[in-house]
Formats: C-alpha cells, sequence, structure tokens
C-alpha cells in the first residue's frame, strides 16, 4: 500500500464513455455515489452524452458529483478522437494522482487501462458490463475489439463481470486469466418498487387498462442489440389470441422510427411510450416483462421486474440465466426467435396463477440481494483486496 494511503481517502477515477440512461452507467453513477467517503475519493471521468437514449447527468449533478469531460472521448471509432482522448486521459490520470483507475466498457476501457499505464496508476479495474463479441458490429471489427480486450486485459488487476457467464463468454474469447475475474451484479434501487407495487392498481387505472387486460411490456434502450424488432414479430404472432392484450415499450433510441414503421407494416398495435421518469409504476403495471436482447450482460431490467413482482420472457443470452430461473422467476427463449417469445408469453397469458407465483418468487429473490448498497460494498472489497496485495 502507498505511504499515503492510510492517512487520506484513497483516489479513485471512474472512466466510462457516455452518461446515457443505460445499466452500466446506472452501475457507475451509484457506485461513485455510494460509495465510502472516508475510504474512497471517487472522481467520474466521461465523454459526451450523445444519442437518443436519455441522460442520467441532470442526476449525476443533483447527487453532487462533477463530472470531468473529455469531448473526443466518443462511442464511435475514430483514430484522430481516440488519440485525442488518450493523451487527455493520460494527462488527467496522471494529474490526478489517483490509487485506482476503474474503467467501464468496452472504449473508455481500453483508452482508460491505456491511460492509466502510461500514468503510471498502481491499480486498474475494468467492469466491462457484458461484451461487443455479439450484437454491435460486422466481423472485422469484432474481431479488432476482442484483440482490443485482449491487450488490455494484459493491463488490468481485476475484471468484474456481472454473471459467471459473463466471466464463461470472455475466457472462451481469450480475454484475460480466471484469476483476474470477480462476479459482482449489477445492483439495483429496490425502494421505489415497494410504492410501485402497492399502487399497481391506480396506475393501471390511469394508464387506461382495464381489469380484464393483460399488458405485456419491453423497457431499454431501443438499440439494435436489445432485440426489440423481434419484440414487435413476437407480438403479431400474439394477436391471434383471444385474450384482451395490450403492449407497451418503454424507452427510447435510434432504432424507434423503424420500429414503429415495422409495427405499422405488421399491422400491430404497440404503445410507445419513451422515455419516463415513473418506470417503477410502469414495471409494476405490467402482467410480463419481454427482454429479447441479442446479447446481455446481465439484464439490470430483469432485477427491476423482480422488484416489482413481474415475471419475465427473456433471451438466453450472456449472463441472463444467471439471473433468471427458468421455470421458476421466468421463462427463456432463444435469441432471435419471436415466435418462441410469443410461446413462452402465452403460456404466462393463459395463466394467471402461474404469473403471480413468478412475480412473487422474483421479488423475493431480488429485493433482499440485489441492492446498490451491496453492489458497492463488493467493489469496494475489491479494490481492497488490491491495496492489501502490495502492503
Amino acid at each position: 500500500m502507498s505511504e499515503h494511503a492510510s492517512d487520506r481517502p484513497l483516489r479513485v477515477a471512474h472512466i466510462i464513455t457516455r452518461l446515457c440512461q443505460g445499466g452500466a452507467q446506472e452501475n457507475t453513477f451509484h457506485t461513485i455515489r455510494l460509495a465510502n467517503r472516508e475510504r474512497f475519493q471517487c472522481d467520474l471521468i466521461s465523454g459526451p452524452t450523445t444519442g437518443r437514449e436519455g441522460s442520467i447527468e441532470a442526476a449525476i449533478t443533483e447527487a453532487g458529483i462533477s463530472i470531468q469531460r473529455v469531448p473526443t472521448l466518443i462511442r464511435t471509432p475514430s483514430p484522430i478522437h481516440d488519440a485525442l482522448a488518450l493523451r487527455q486521459l493520460t494527462w488527467l490520470l496522471a494529474a490526478g494522482r489517483y490509487d485506482i483507475v476503474h474503467t467501464h466498457m468496452s472504449k473508455a476501457g481500453f483508452l482508460g487501462r491505456l491511460a492509466a499505464e502510461r500514468a503510471g496508476i498502481p491499480h486498474v479495474v475494468h467492469t466491462p458490463h457484458g461484451n461487443v463479441f455479439h450484437g454491435y458490429f460486422n466481423g472485422p471489427l469484432t474481431r479488432l475489439f476482442v484483440w482490443m480486450e485482449r491487450h488490455a486485459a494484459r493491463r488490468t488487476d481485476r475484471i468484474i463481470e456481472l454473471t459467471q457467464g459473463g466471466v464463461a463468454e470472455h475466457l472462451a474469447e481469450g480475454i484475460g486469466q480466471r484469476e483476474q475475474f470477480r462476479v459482482i451484479f449489477s445492483g439495483i434501487d429496490t425502494h421505489p418498487y415497494e410504492e410501485a407495487v402497492r399502487n399497481r392498481e391506480q396506475t393501471r387505472e390511469a394508464l387506461g387498462i382495464r381489469p380484464e387486460d393483460i399488458v405485456v411490456g419491453g423497457v431499454g434502450r431501443l438499440e439494435p442489440v436489445k432485440g426489440f424488432t423481434y419484440f414487435v414479430a413476437m407480438v403479431k404472432a400474439l394477436t391471434a389470441m383471444e385474450q384482451p392484450l395490450r403492449f407497451f415499450l418503454i424507452g427510447d433510441g435510434a432504432l424507434r422510427p423503424e420500429l414503429e414503421q415495422q409495427a405499422t407494416s405488421e399491422g400491430v398495435s404497440i404503445e410507445f411510450l419513451g422515455l419516463r421518469e415513473d418506470v417503477p409504476a410502469l414495471m409494476a403495471a405490467l402482467d410480463v416483462l419481454v427482454v429479447p436482447s441479442i446479447n446481455e450482460g446481465m439484464g439490470r431490467v430483469i432485477l427491476e421486474a423482480g422488484a416489482a413482482g413481474v415475471p419475465v420472457v427473456a433471451s438466453r443470452v450472456g449472463g441472463i440465466p444467471d439471473i433468471v430461473d427458468n421455470g421458476e422467476t421466468g421463462l427463456l427463449a432463444p435469441p432471435r426467435a419471436p415466435e418462441a417469445l410469443a410461446e413462452a408469453v402465452q403460456l404466462l397469458i393463459q395463466s394467471p396463477e402461474r404469473r403471480r407465483l413468478m412475480g412473487a418468487t422474483a421479488r423475493a429473490k431480488i429485493v433482499p440481494h440485489y441492492s446498490l448498497e451491496h453492489m458497492v460494498q463488493r467493489i469496494e472489497t475489491v479494490y481492497e483486496e488490491l491495496l492489501h496485495a502490495n502492503s
């Protein structure tokens, strides 16, 4: 441990590409917000927040957290911007005399870890929040990112994965050594869901949902990797059912115009609710949540559904099988298979008692074990492990 580690808070820099509304961004924000201030002084470094998915920057500012901006740290690969971002990150890290650099996601993870090495940072932690091996890029670009991850892993002390499935996916690509990995879920704030569950019927009434209506929804960024094109196709497959059904999509993103056009072309009715501040209430108003992702590190939205007492139908990809107990808290289906999604949803539509039992089981599993506080404590345990290894 460094000489001054015992008489001042240890300085931790968190680096992420953008602060849109998403699980990785929420995870990073709350890791800083709930940090043990007597032990850790955490700074947030980010590029500009772009895209239609919304922003959490207002919440970050309200929490009293300042953002150190790197304007050239952008999501799209760009040799010129990336070189400039690397230079500024290196300068920021060296000037901040950080004890730990904690990078998040792929782009910031690669540049941030390279900058940490150049700045002489003693400890480096990385959280991929999933992977970019499936559903993001074409073959050559995917192979480039895999190479980058292998290269960066050699400059990383610990890699925090959200699930055991995520560890297996990285090791299968030759990224890192097993002893580098630690598994820490992405926690959620369960408190808003207490009120949401209590007010479920009032929320449904406010949305014009009749008592006999069964509501099937999707929640998330409307981006290709989230698979919502298969949600629309699933709705088409369910329209022949006699039950009164309503379908909601909550969120926004680049794919929204295409999804709206697809729904029109398919002749199906889906209510696009856009970005909302009342997601816990809307989640609790659903009867079934569908998560049709092509690739998913964990599926934080699945935890939110569990906290709301709502069963899920989800793709069997990434870390989702580590979160969904198939047949107990939800049902799993193959990815890119709208007919299989429809079949699973149909099973739940036809059995109110099964929906109720699955939702209650999910809630009993999620609420006590997946809190933000527990997540942050475990992350800080990783920091302490590194610091004491050199003491």
